[in-house]
Formats: C-alpha cells, sequence, structure tokens
C-alpha cells in the first residue's frame, strides 16, 4: 500500500515588512520616552572616539618609546590620552544607563497598550482560533523587557555605531592588504545569513510552542493553583493524572525546544569554524609582513589591534541587523493583534432609548466557531417595551447565548437583532452595554468592599455612589441580613486571598450581590441568567415575590431551569433543536399539552413527592 504525503502546512509569513516595523518601532519609542532616542545617538559620537583612542593609544606609546622621547613627554601623552579615555568611558557608560532605564518605558507603553486593547477588543473575537493565536503572538512579543521589540531603538544606534567603527578600521585596514578586509565582509555575510535562517526558522514553529505553553500556564496556574479545583483533585485522585498531561507536554516542548538548539549550535559551529579560518589567514599576512620587516612594532600593534577588532564591528553589523530582522518579526505580530477589527459600532450612534425598548429577533441563527452545533437555528421574535420574559429550555438549548446576542456580546451568524427597531450594530458600543442590567453564569467579584461591587464607583478618585439607590438594590437582593451580620458593612472588602481582612461570599451570597449591582445600574433592559441557581427555597421565593419591583420600568428577560418560576412573566419562550419551539404564558403552554407542560409536570411531581413524605 502506498503511504498517502502528509500534507505540510503553509509557513507562516509576517504580515508587516523590516523597514515599516522599524518605522513604526521608533515612532512607538519616541513617543512613549524620547530619552531612548536621544541617548541612542549620543551614544554613536562618543563610542566612536572612544574606540578611536583604544585603537591609538598604544600605537603612540609605542612611538613615543622608538622615537626615544624624553620622560615628560612621554608621561605627558600618557596622561592625556589616559585621562580622555576615562572621561569617554564615563560618560558612555552614563548614557548606556540611561538608555536601558528608558527603555522600561517603551515596555510599560507596549505591554499597557497590548492589555488594554486586549480588554477592551469586542468580546466574541476571543471565540474565534485565528484571533487567539494573534492575540497569544502579541503577548509572547513583549513578555517582558528583555523582548526584542524593546530594544529596536537601542539597536539602531549600535548597527550605526558599529557601520562607522567598520568604516574606521576597514580605513586602516585596508593599509595593510585589501584582501584582508575583503576576508572579513564575506565571512561575516555568511555568518549573518545563517544567524537569519536560524531566527526565521525559530519565528515560524512558534504557533506550536505557545499552544503548549499555553496548555502548560493553564495546567500550572489555572488549575493546580486554584482552590475551585482543589476539592475534585483530592476527592477522586487527579493528581497524577495532571502531573502524567503536565510530563507529556513539557515533553513536547523540550522536543521543540531542541530543535531550536540544535540550529543554534549548527549556526555556533559554522560560525567558529569561520572566525578561525578567516581570524587565521588575516594574522598570517600580518605576522608575514612583519617577520619581512616590511612593517615597524608600532604599525603592527596598530595593524593587529584593528584586525581584532573590525571583525567583532562587522560581526556586530550583522549581529545587531538579525536582531533587528528578529524584532521585526516580533513588531509585525504586535501590530496584527492590533489590525484585528472590531465588528460592532465604535464610532457615534443612533440615539440610545432612555425607557424600556423593545427587542427583536429576526430570522437569528448562530453556531461557535469550530463547532457543528447549531445553538440557534432561524429565530424570530418580538418582546414589546416593558415585557417581562422567562426563557426556558433544557442545557445546551441555546439560552444565554441568545442573551449574549441581545447584549452585543455575541453578534449573529445570519438575522439581525434590534434594540428599538434599530439594529445593534447602529448603536455606539459603549452606549449599547449601557441598555442592560446582567447577572450572568459566570460572573466576576472584584477585591474590593461590597459598595463598591455593587455600584462599580471609583472610592478613590472621588467617586461617590448614590446612596439612595445603593440601599434600594441592597433590599431588593435581600442582601440586607448579611450586610448587618459584618462590622463594616458594605464597607467590607471581599477576596481574602488579595486583601487580608476581607471576607469570602457563599454562592448564594455572591448571587445577591451580582443581583445588587444589576438593580444598582438600572438599565432599560434587565438580564437574569439563573440569578437564584445558589439559592435556597426561601431565598428564591424572596427573589420571585420582589420581581415585579425589580424589574419595574425594564424590558426583561429571566433564564431558569425551574419552571415554576416563570409563572410571574408575561410570556416565556421555550427553546428546544435551536428554535424558538413554544411560547405563551404559563397557562397558554400548559393547555397546548407540548414538551413544556411534560418538563413542567415532571419538576412538580417531585416536589408534590417530597411533600407527601
Amino acid at each position: 500500500m502506498s503511504k498517502e504525503k502528509e500534507t505540510k502546512k503553509p509557513r507562516r509569513k509576517p504580515k508587516y515588512g523590516f523597514l515599516s516595523c522599524l518605522w513604526y518601532s521608533l515612532k512607538v519609542s519616541w513617543k512613549a520616552e524620547k530619552g531612548v532616542a536621544i541617548a541612542s545617538v549620543a551614544v554613536i559620537p562618543v563610542s566612536l572616539c572612544l574606540n578611536a583612542l583604544n585603537l591609538y593609544l598604544p600605537t603612540a606609546i609605542l612611538s613615543q618609546l622608538e622615537l626615544s622621547s624624553p620622560y615628560e613627554k612621554l608621561l605627558a601623552v600618557v596622561l592625556t590620552l589616559g585621562i580622555s579615555l576615562s572621561l569617554l568611558n564615563a560618560v558612555n557608560t552614563y548614557i548606556r544607563i540611561k538608555r536601558r532605564d528608558s527603555e522600561m518605558y517603551i515596555f510599560s507603553g507596549m505591554y499597557v497598550g497590548l492589555y488594554r486593547r486586549y480588554l477592551d477588543m469586542d468580546r466574541f473575537l476571543r471565540l474565534d482560533p485565528e484571533t487567539n493565536k494573534k492575540i497569544t503572538r502579541a503577548k509572547r512579543t513583549i513578555q517582558n523587557n528583555h523582548a526584542a521589540p524593546i530594544h529596536f531603538t537601542q539597536w539602531v544606534g549600535d548597527l550605526v555605531l558599529n557601520l562607522l567603527n567598520f568604516v574606521l578600521f576597514g580605513a586602516v585596514i585596508s593599509l595593510l592588504n585589501p584582501l584582508v578586509l575583503l576576508l572579513i565582509v564575506a565571512s561575516s555575510l555568511g555568518l549573518f545569513f545563517l544567524e537569519k535562517w536560524r531566527s526565521k526558522k525559530a519565528w515560524e514553529c512558534r504557533d506550536e510552542r505557545d499552544q503548549i505553553s499555553n496548555q502548560l500556564d493553564y495546567l500550572s496556574y489555572n488549575v493546580s493553583n486554584n482552590l475551585k479545583f482543589a476539592k475534585d483533585i483530592r476527592l477522586y485522585g487527579f493528581a497524577d493524572y495532571f502531573d502524567r498531561l503536565i510530563a507529556d507536554l513539557s515533553q513536547k516542548w523540550f522536543g521543540h525546544q531542541k530543535k531550536l538548539e540544535n540550529k543554534s549550535l549548527l549556526v555556533s559551529i559554522v560560525g567558529m569554524l569561520t572566525v578561525v579560518v578567516r581570524d587565521g589567514l588575516a594574522y598570517w599576512i600580518l605576522i608575514s609582513k612583519a617577520v619581512s620587516g616590511e612593517m615597524d612594532p608600532a604599525a603592527f600593534v596598530l595593524y593587529f589591534s584593528a584586525i581584532t577588532q573590525i571583525s567583532g564591528f562587522f560581526n556586530g553589523i550583522f549581529s545587531v541587523f538579525a536582531k533587528l530582522y528578529d524584532a521585526a518579526l516580533g513588531v509585525s505580530d504586535y501590530r496584527e493583534f492590533y489590525d484585528i477589527p472590531d465588528k460592532l459600532n465604535r464610532g457615534k450612534g443612533c440615539e440610545v432609548p432612555v425607557s424600556a425598548p423593545s427587542i427583536e429577533f429576526k430570522n437569528v441563527s448562530f453556531k461557535y466557531p469550530q463547532s457543528d452545533k447549531q445553538i440557534l437555528s432561524n429565530v424570530s421574535f418580538r418582546i414589546e417595551p416593558g415585557e417581562r420574559i422567562a426563557l426556558v429550555g433544557e442545557n445546551g438549548a441555546g439560552k444565554t447565548t441568545l442573551t449574549m446576542l441581545m447584549c452585543g456580546l455575541l453578534i449573529p451568524d445570519e438575522g439581525e437583532v434590534l434594540i428599538n427597531g434599530r439594529s445593534v450594530f447602529e448603536y455606539n458600543r459603549e452606549e449599547l452595554y449601557s441598555l442592560f442590567s446582567l447577572v450572568p453564569q459566570a460572573y466576576s467579584i472584584l477585591p474590593l468592599s461590597i459598595e463598591e461591587n455593587i455600584t462599580l464607583a471609583n472610592t478613590e478618585t472621588g467617586e461617590k455612589p448614590d446612596e439612595a439607590r445603593l440601599a434600594r438594590a441592597i433590599e431588593l437582593s435581600n442582601l440586607s441580613e448579611k450586610l448587618a451580620s459584618l462590622p463594616l458593612g458594605a464597607k467590607t472588602l471581599l477576596n481574602r486571598q488579595i486583601n487580608r481582612n476581607a471576607v469570602d461570599l457563599s454562592g448564594g451570597e455572591a448571587q445577591r450581590l451580582l443581583l445588587a449591582r444589576a438593580i444598582y445600574r438600572g438599565a432599560p433592559i434587565l438580564v437574569l441568567d439563573e440569578p437564584t441557581a445558589a439559592l435556597d427555597p426561601i431565598a428564591e421565593d424572596g427573589i420571585y415575590q420582589q420581581y415585579n419591583e425589580i424589574s419595574r420600568g425594564c424590558t426583561s428577560v429571566f433564564i431558569s431551569h425551574r419552571l415554576a418560576s416563570t409563572r410571574f412573566c408575561d410570556r416565556i419562550f421555550f427553546l428546544e433543536d435551536a428554535v424558538l419551539a413554544e411560547t405563551g404564558s404559563h397557562g397558554e403552554l400548559m393547555a397546548r399539552n407540548g414538551k413544556y407542560r411534560e418538563i413542567f409536570d415532571v419538576q412538580s411531581r417531585y416536589y408534590r413527592e417530597e411533600a407527601s413524605l
């Protein structure tokens, strides 16, 4: 049987060229910290003078000794050159320190900018695997202050300095023998292209290494150090399983790393052999001239020093250029992340409604990327202003997805979502979000006080919460009793992992806090996604009794698995098999004897059986 040929993955190519990335980095550096650019320019003449002085110093002293100059003159030459050398060294050191320190501003600017954009981008973009790859690449590009793009400006200065030094020392060597200069240039060019090849190969397989690193990070930090997983890991003996998983991933990572190290080793061996042959030939020519008496000791020292240093300068030119090439690949990845376009409107939008609006879905279909399952298929409905809707269905029916589409946190593959008759794309994104008070299933409790978690007011900047609204939110969410038991009440800090004197809320208490946050926000659309899932029956009933007050003046959508809780809603939407299978009031759906009634009867039977025991 003939083996099928494995299809090779297409090689990834950088979106932006070298010069474009260079110019971009220079602009970023200048905007973030002008001191980097100034220091990178200032170091050039100082270092050039320093290298010229180092080259000339031994020759000057030997010349004076050969001429049998008086002691005083020899001392004057040595002191003059020595003091000049010391002063230039001091200035050069100072400039390089300032340049190094200034680079931290560039790193901070790029790092903060990346995460600001990461938090600001449309949420649904994160569902696209290609987008996540671009995000990972950008993060890896500037993961610390040693990352290549941070040093772009510094390396440009070093490149110019090495070029000028090469011209200076090359002029000296050309007087000895132009063949020596040609030999140095040819060998350094070969090493440059070899180093460029190594950098490109490392960049091409970066996505695979990033994927393994992300998996290791998740297992090492999100799972191993997360208290949420602690009980399952111990009770079900998952520790050995995670050990094996981490060991397998580590082996894969080291496999990739070994391939890169082998390429680096090859470059190093070839480079070492090239340098030995090149320098050997150059020194052989120099020594032959000295032995034959064609040059005096002072000239020998001058040429010997020039040959020794020019190799370093020319290698430095291509070494820095290779670093710049590597940095340009990183900058290209960084810029590609910024190029990811938002789909919601970030400019001026249509006027947002101030009172409870209507919500309409027109032939909306949606499925998640890389999934074959259709979550919603051609769903259409209209919710009238101020109407209270219960959204029910089995697990995975698409209830949460539907509300995310409603809020603009997802966008449909087909069809459109309208708020007050206008598409969600017509509203400014931030103004669209302001229309919703949301209590989600997956929530975030910030390491702030309870009051700040409810009001989201930044007290450090002097922002003060509305006390009346806060009191109403606490009362309607049944949080008053909990706050009364705390010495600091609403000022109590949350999250003991961050704040030593904090408290941690139970699941039910956290849900009450989230409900209080939604009530305090007072947006014209209220979305409650299983808001009582962690509450006991008595606390749950208390929320139901106050639902009329909570939803007053709002268009509201209530998601629940407990169908008995839907009676206080005006209409019920029953989702099944990606479509809106049944709609109507509780009485209408019960009379229809459909799937809604079937599930309702199953749930109510358990309550009746328990009551009869």
